[in-house]
């Protein structure tokens, strides 16, 4: 202590030499580091800009294949592999240039060194450049942990490798849960026949366990992701004991088959495409399985299929007792197919809940003329007021009522003049008062609305025929509307 205070200026000066020595220290770390990463990065900049253009001429077929190749092949840094996947792998490639790049990547040795990595095994290329690259310092800690082996999995998918898929399949189990998660995303890519089956087993897990490590959802998105072909293998699965399994394999079933319908309104299954097993399944068996859930989503797969026993099958589901499955049903009879049956589908606008009462409507909108006489013919001669309340909400959320406005000119007093009469007694008239300014154009629509419904005593009708009565620029409309008021005012005295 003596020592300190006798020389405390002495002390002080060295503290603060050493603590400028390592300011100093640090700054040029920090600077050094930033020149070798702009260095790496100019060096990743120029060999994007000498073979970029070469990759993509090879891609689009503008050069030769071989030539590319041995363009690329002359690639020769410390960290070429690293290189060669940003190059490959920097954009994703076009349907048609998929065939091209697989090649390139397995000419290249790609493939086999994100095999290697995805079993765990070290290839010297990866050792040397770990050990070479300034940047990779976090590969060269992190050499046999997962992130090395889960971005080889995530190549192998984007590039479609199909030899890889028993690789990927094995990675299923392995004790990472994320190696795992790219490991379904990658086959799901690939879409390989003989993936289908491992990852249904993959799907039961998931449902039976309490804590699963894959997700049911995650499963299940790589499932429908492949052809409807390999639907065939979920059989056992809809046999299964378990309902939960039974639902989720009928689930995916379904967005397979509304997948195809997307593309083709026609689309139809037959025994060539499910198989004669999987049919009857789906006519004798989940239509009558003990969970609800099952039977709601086997409806939209029965009504694809080519096969007589449909729509007897789809009116018993109609009356199922639970309110969803009805639902469901309905929906799918949403289609052109089933318009002999457009009768039957009309009784479900009595259904006890609301939502299949919605449903039923929509449904026959998009049978056209003839959904919409089934229409009017109920709403004007149910006494269920229910009915008519989800009718008369459906005449407006489908956008019928200037359908109904128009025939009302054509006909003058027909049935379509019936329903806006009765539109109009329960007050449902904003929609048709906003149809008629949206066609001012159209003096003889407006005339006849004035006439036909200008003494209802509705508040939004007689607004708007005052608003008539003071503003409307043609004089004989504006002399119609102050008769039609004064009218008005009489009978109410």
């Amino acid at each position: 202590m003596p020592f300190l205070i006798e020389n405390v200026t002495t002390v002080v000066l060295a503290f603060f030499i050493l603590a400028l020595l390592g300011n100093l220290s640090l700054v040029g770390i920090v600077l050094l580091r930033r020149r070798r990463r702009d260095r790496f990065f100019a060096r990743i900049d120029g060999l994007r800009e000498q073979y970029g253009p070469v990759l993509e001429a090879v891609l689009s077929g503008c050069t030769a294949y071989a030539q590319g190749l041995e363009t690329l092949r002359q690639i020769s840094c410390p960290d070429r592999l690293f290189m060669l996947e940003q190059l490959c792998l920097e954009k994703r490639p076009a349907p048609a240039q998929e065939p091209v790049l697989r090649r390139l990547c397995e000419d290249l040795g790609l493939v086999k060194i994100w095999q290697q990595r995805l079993m765990g095994q070290i290839d010297q290329a990866s050792l040397r450049e770990a050990l070479v690259n300034p940047q990779g310092l976090l590969r060269r800690v992190k050499m046999l942990q997962f992130l090395i082996r889960s971005k080889s999995a995530e190549n192998l998918g984007l590039i479609r490798h199909e030899p890889s898929w028993p690789l990927l399949v094995k990675a299923l189990e392995d004790p990472n849960p994320d190696i795992r998660m790219v490991a379904v995303r990658s086959l799901a890519a690939i879409q390989h026949p003989g993936s289908f089956v491992p990852l249904v087993e993959q799907l039961h897990k998931s449902v039976l366990e309490s804590a699963p490590v894959l997700s049911v959802r995650t499963l299940k998105t790589a499932l429908v992701s492949f052809p409807l072909r390999d639907a065939r293998d979920l059989l056992p699965s809809l046999r299964h004991p378990d309902p939960r399994i039974r639902f989720v394999a009928t689930d995916i079933i379904r967005e397979m088959v509304e997948r195809e319908a997307a593309d083709n309104p026609d689309f139809l299954l037959d025994q060539r495409i499910m198989g004669g097993e999987m049919v009857e399944m789906f006519l004798k068996n989940l239509p009558f399985d003990t969970n609800p859930d099952v039977r709601a989503r086997s409806a939209p797969v029965i009504a694809h299929l080519a096969d007589q026993r449909v729509a007897p099958t789809l009116f018993t589901l109609l009356e199922d007792s639970a309110w969803f499955v009805r639902l469901h049903t309905v929906r799918s009879l949403a289609n052109q197919r089933f318009l002999p049956h457009a009768s039957r589908i009309a009784a479900t606008l009595t259904d006890p809940n609301w939502r299949v009462r919605e449903t039923a409507v929509r449904a026959l909108r998009g049978f056209g003329r003839a959904g919409v006489d089934l229409l009017t013919l109920h709403f004007l001669a149910t006494k269920d007021r229910y009915s008519r309340e989800q009718v008369a909400d459906g005449f407006q959320r489908t956008g019928l009522i200037p359908e109904l406005l128009a025939c009302c000119v054509e006909t003058g007093n027909g049935r379509e003049t019936a329903v806006l009469k009765n539109l109009a007694e329960m007050g449902k008239t904003s929609y048709m008062i906003s149809v008629i300014e949206r066609r001012k154009g159209n003096a003889e629509l407006r005339r006849n609305f004035l006439m036909q419904f200008g003494r209802y005593p509705d508040p939004q009708i007689h607004h708007w025929v005052e608003q008539m009565a003071e503003q409307e620029s043609d004089f004989d409309m504006r002399a119609l509307a102050q008769e039609t008021l004064a009218a008005h005012s009489r009978e109410e005295m």
